[in-house]
């Protein structure tokens, strides 16, 4: 079946088009997701976790859950510095919550904090680009039903070879 929503260019602020992610993600010619689109290949996580597993056993990942690192950074890497064996650094005072950004951004100068133990970290932060964290336009019903169908299977999959349950729908 062939997409019947309207697929139209988007203009940026700078006044160039650019196309509509549906544009992007539906093959024109079928109406399905697209999986040579590149944004669709990077997110088929089984596929590639697959061939890595062909060289690395699992135990030599780790595997965090990118809504929990949005939501409480210095948890999620303090099981990145356990996993590496690495001594406990990374503690909740090296971030602050922007108000601004809506995310967690981390404070200055984690050096200096480190040759004065007990130094305050600084409330000057460094955030992720203003690319990041931007609002996300919003994606039609029928390209989003068609693109949950689509990962569901890679998403189970990946699951099953991990051992983790992310709940992606």
């Amino acid at each position: 079946m062939i997409c019947a929503f309207q697929i139209q260019e988007q203009r940026e602020e700078n006044g160039r088009s650019r196309l509509s992610f549906e544009r992007l993600v539906i093959d024109s010619d079928t109406g399905e997701i697209d999986d040579r689109y590149q944004a669709v290949r990077r997110s088929m996580y089984d596929v590639h976790l697959t061939r890595w597993l062909h060289y690395f056993s699992l135990e030599q990942f780790h595997f965090l859950s990118a809504e929990n690192f949005v939501a409480n950074p210095a948890e999620e890497l303090r099981r990145v510095e356990k996993f590496l064996g690495l001594r406990h650094r990374i503690t909740k005072d090296l971030f602050y919550f922007s108000e601004t950004r809506g995310f967690y951004c981390m404070c200055v100068d984690q050096r200096r904090r480190e040759s004065n133990p007990g130094a305050q970290a600084s409330l000057d932060g460094r955030c992720l680009s203003p690319s990041k964290g931007r609002t996300h336009p919003t994606i039609d019903p029928h390209v989003l039903r068609k693109l949950r169908e689509f990962f569901r299977p890679h998403n189970e999959r990946l699951y099953q070879m991990i051992g983790i349950d992310f709940g992606w729908k």
